[in-house]
């Protein structure tokens, strides 16, 4: 088949091509170039992005209230313990404890595990990686106060502060508050064991809590019954007052001054109360007094908070444990350490 061109060819001649007519069969194949029509995008055809896909991991929050409890602290300037100054701190005030830094490298401390942080970016609906605190820009980094919809602070009244760790909010305040050592104590066990000045307030399991006695009334009074029954021993004031102030009081300290201490203590509200019943009513307290005593009269050597019984150079615990002051306590109420336990009472009397 030939077909009439009509149209005028403007083109500039090219050997021996003819404009009159083109012959299309004559056209090879192989010069034909196929275009194949792009599609056209709407909205509507517009793909969200795939849900993150989450690996199984173990469930960190858990069924389970603590109470971050302000410790008694008394200013020289405040004498009177019922003064609204009188542990050091205005009743409307707080606390603001924010995540703690790396000194060497400015990074934010690993408050949570892995295992800690994959659990929570799942439970809050975060991407991975959401909670790691390399994170940048700050503005997208969950611990950074640069991060409007980040947890960088955990604010801490005067009274009793209640977390619920089966919130996610909750757990990470809590680990957040576990994070700043020097002024969170994590339990009264170490408290007792190792109270510090610059603790500021110590965690209480509510099961803990429970087992003192209900209601701030009878907490004190019970407190106060407390004191009259060890009012005539020096050495147990000593470690009560001592434990509850964080501090280390000179031998020649006398018991009246302890006593009064710990009357102005009590009467300071019902949480000094309970934190002088948990105490007093520890069921190792005579053996932690003997080995304070044993420790000051070098019977007990202390190395760097490890007890040894200084003539043997033996550890006061068992094996594979650390001879702590709680766990050379519970080492020594054991009856086959009962030797032990005599031999320290002796020397200590002599």
């Amino acid at each position: 088949m030939k077909r009439k061109s009509t149209e005028i060819n403007d083109a500039p001649e090219m050997g021996n091509f003819s404009t009159g007519e083109v012959n299309l069969d004559m056209i090879q194949e192989e010069n034909l170039v196929d275009i194949t029509p792009q599609p056209t995008y709407t909205e509507a055809t517009i793909q969200a992005p795939a849900p993150h896909v989450y690996k199984a991991v173990k469930n960190c929050l858990r069924n389970e209230k603590i109470i971050v409890r302000r410790l008694p602290k008394r200013t020289g300037l405040v004498k009177d313990s019922k003064h609204v100054l009188g542990d050091g701190m205005h009743d409307n005030a707080y606390r603001m404890l924010s995540v703690p830094k790396l000194q060497r490298s400015n990074n934010f401390v690993n408050v949570l595990t892995n295992e800690e942080k994959e659990c929570l970016e799942q439970v809050m609906g975060l991407e991975p990686n959401a909670l790691s605190i390399y994170r940048q820009p700050a503005e997208k980094n969950f611990w950074s106060n640069a991060n409007p919809t980040g947890q960088s602070f955990v604010k801490l009244t005067k009274r009793d502060n209640v977390f619920d760790l089966s919130k996610p909010s909750d757990y990470i305040a809590y680990k957040i508050l576990l994070a700043n050592k020097d002024k969170i104590c994590s339990s009264m066990a170490e408290y007792q064991e190792k109270p510090k000045e610059t603790y500021e307030y110590v965690i209480i399991r509510e099961e803990e809590e429970s087992k003192q006695a209900q209601g701030n009334t009878d907490a004190t009074i019970q407190a106060f019954m407390k004191l009259g029954k060890i009012s005539d021993d020096k050495d147990v004031l000593k470690l009560v007052v001592e434990t509850m102030m964080g501090k280390k009081y000179s031998e020649k300290t006398p018991a009246e001054w302890y006593m009064t201490q710990a009357s102005d203590l009590i009467k300071g509200g019902a949480k000094n109360a309970k934190l002088f019943l948990s105490i007093v009513n520890d069921d190792l307290l005579d053996i932690k007094v003997l080995i304070r005593k044993a420790i000051s009269k070098g019977v007990i050597a202390d190395r760097g908070g490890y007890l040894y019984i200084k003539d043997s150079n033996t550890p006061m615990c068992g094996d594979g444990e650390e001879p702590t002051q709680a766990v050379a306590a519970k080492w020594l109420s054991k009856p086959r350490n009962q030797e032990a336990l005599f031999s320290i009472q002796a020397k200590v009397k002599e």
